[in-house]
């Protein structure tokens, strides 16, 4: 049976990744100055908020980011958690063998979505002033179009 969801923490993921869909609504543009950025938000400041998973996107106004992270990291603390309660209560040394190396991959699925969050923050926090300029010339032989970027590091 092709495409059946079998594990529990599949259903933890799938169940995650729907609540962000479902939850997600897009940003508001508040413009604090005339630029459109606001300079007052730094790199750093997201990096260390990302401590907690999520935090930083809402620090970087990224609301669907913000909710991916951080229930993709609930999801994975939970099920390092019901793993770890879970071990104990083995009947045989091979299933508490088992059980523990599944903690243990849970909790490096955990540390993985942690690190994702605050590598996203940092980079988006950098990335905050990018403006792409696009620029379309019409030539008597035909059209030019012209893509340009700045890009300022804080």
């Amino acid at each position: 049976m092709c495409g059946v969801i079998r594990s529990r923490s599949a259903h933890y993921w799938a169940l995650s990744l729907l609540l962000v869909l479902s939850l997600g609504r897009p940003a508001l543009a508040a413009a604090p100055d005339s630029t459109g950025v606001d300079t007052t938000k730094t790199p750093r400041g997201a990096l260390l908020r990302s401590t907690l998973p999520g935090w930083g996107q809402h620090y970087n106004d990224q609301p669907i980011k913000m909710l991916f992270f951080s229930a993709a990291s609930a999801t994975a603390l939970t099920a390092v958690v019901v793993e770890h309660r879970r071990i104990d209560t083995a009947p045989t040394p091979e299933i508490h063998q088992d059980r523990t190396a599944r903690r243990n991959t849970r909790l490096l699925y955990f540390a993985l979505c942690v690190s994702f969050a605050a590598i996203d923050a940092y980079v988006d926090a950098h990335l905050a002033d990018f403006g792409p300029d696009v620029q379309l010339q019409m030539r008597p032989g035909g059209a030019l179009l012209r893509f340009s970027a700045t890009l300022a590091w804080r």
